[in-house]
């Protein structure tokens, strides 16, 4: 009965094990998941703790909110439900790596009256003023080296783009290293500007695959993708927020890139909605601009709602009928000219025309940074941006209009006969945005909530 008795009030531990990157890690400072996990397994037999269950968080950098370290997390969530009663792990820098994220986890689980120890060091806690000076101490070096090791990583990736040399491990497909910077090679050159030339032609991926692989070269389809989409072979290098513009020398002519940029890449067919705007891209929220998406609620109840990931404020919703109905009256209003009708092949012209000019003005922007030698300027890789994106959305623009831009409608007379894919296809071509305005207390409601700006204005 004592044994019993004394095993059921032996304290539970939580092991962390903690490697911020598995892969090419050897040497002295390279502390294996294995060998933390053993020297744990130690202690807590030593000290008669109960080891429950040990957290691996590999490839997790120790700079993390506790939020991002799940099995840190993890062992908090279970001392705070009684389940465990100390956090374990090997080495004290393993554990911390952030002053801020110790602090989080000392307090919480001391509030939930457990333990923090590691073996190197014992336990870390805020009992006193002197323990919680040696603790901060040592969260605080912790974190210094951690910092310090990131500036100087930094620095080396900066003057590694500076003169050249790309920071990643792998050749692209064309290229070979010398010196840590790339050149052409010729065996390979002609396989890529092929590949190029055949994008640009309309050739599907599995074509470009098949080519490829006849020439000995194993592409995954998302392989072909990103080797296409490379800015690499313009002679660019990009790594973060660094940039290159004339790394090394190019093997695809800029006018073929874009070409094969233009070329959309197909993601599957979805299936068909009956939301009269589903996927038009028209219907936005006036929150944080993003694409509102259909959404059929219980007892089949239809809104559109703001389909944003990022941290947008409100994430607007509106029932179907009121956004469906001022659209389509917008659109029948607008096409209600003189002779009642409009013709699509009007707007696509135009998409076509501010597509042309976009890339004229980042193709001149291209050539007078590269004549003036700034490819490196923060200016210059701003206004390149900028006008990318200008190009980009040009781009879309034109995407949107679809294969069908030709046709002509009699929006007064055919409105009520016409297809669900119909009126999608006239609302493409007459719609550029409508936006939906958060509801308020003191705010528009219902349709006055939406703004409906057409092609043109």
């Amino acid at each position: 009965m004592a044994t019993s008795s004394a095993s059921a009030h032996r304290k539970r531990a939580v092991g962390i094990v903690r490697v911020s990157q598995t892969s090419g890690r050897e040497g002295d400072r390279f502390v294996s998941p294995t060998e933390q996990r053993e020297r744990i397994e130690q202690t807590c037999t030593r000290d008669g703790l109960e080891l429950i269950a040990v957290h691996e968080e590999l490839d997790v950098s120790g700079g993390k909110a506790l939020s991002e370290r799940r099995g840190l997390g993890a062992a908090v969530a279970s001392i705070e439900a009684g389940s465990a009663d100390v956090v374990a792990a090997a080495y004290f820098d393993r554990l911390f790596r952030s002053l801020s994220t110790q602090a989080e986890v000392v307090e919480r689980v001391e509030r939930a009256g457990g333990q923090v120890i590691t073996v190197d060091v014992g336990r870390v806690t805020n009992g006193s003023a002197g323990q919680w000076l040696s603790g901060t101490m040592m969260g605080a070096v912790s974190e210094y080296q951690r910092r310090s090791m990131r500036e100087r990583s930094a620095n080396g990736q900066a003057k590694a783009v500076a003169r050249g040399a790309t920071p990643w491990a792998r050749v692209p497909l064309g290229y070979v290293r010398e010196v840590g910077v790339l050149s052409p090679d010729p065996e390979t050159v002609p396989i890529v500007q092929q590949a190029f030339a055949m994008r640009a032609e309309g050739a599907p991926l599995t074509q470009i695959r098949a080519m490829l692989k006849s020439h000995g070269i194993e592409r995954s389809p998302r392989g072909v993708q990103v080797m296409l989409a490379s800015r690499v072979y313009l002679g660019e290098v990009h790594f973060g927020d660094l940039a290159n513009l004339h790394a090394h020398e190019p093997i695809i002519e800029l006018e073929l890139w874009e070409r094969v940029q233009r070329r959309k890449i197909p993601r599957g067919r979805k299936a068909p909605s009956n939301f009269l705007l589903a996927r038009l891209g028209v219907l936005r929220c006036g929150s944080c601009g993003g694409r509102m998406s259909a959404m059929k609620m219980p007892r089949d109840y239809r809104i559109y709602r703001c389909g944003s990931t990022s941290d947008c404020e409100h994430h607007v919703t509106i029932t179907s009928d009121i956004a469906e109905e001022v659209v389509t009256s917008a659109v029948r209003s607008a096409l209600a000219d003189a002779e009642g009708r409009a013709s699509m092949a009007d707007n696509a012209q135009e998409a076509v025309r501010r597509l042309d000019g976009a890339q004229a003005s980042l193709d001149a922007a291209l050539r007078s940074f590269a004549a003036a030698g700034l490819g490196n300027e923060s200016v210059a890789i701003e206004r390149l941006a900028e006008l990318r994106q200008a190009r980009d959305e040009a781009q879309g623009r034109l995407d949107q209009l679809g294969p069908h831009a030709a046709r002509t409608v009699n929006a007064a007379a055919d409105w009520d006969t016409l297809s669900l894919d119909g009126r999608r296809e006239l609302i493409r071509a007459t719609v550029e945005s409508a936006t939906v305005a958060p509801r308020g207390s003191d705010g528009p409601t219902g349709a006055t909530r939406i703004t409906v700006r057409l092609v043109g204005e």
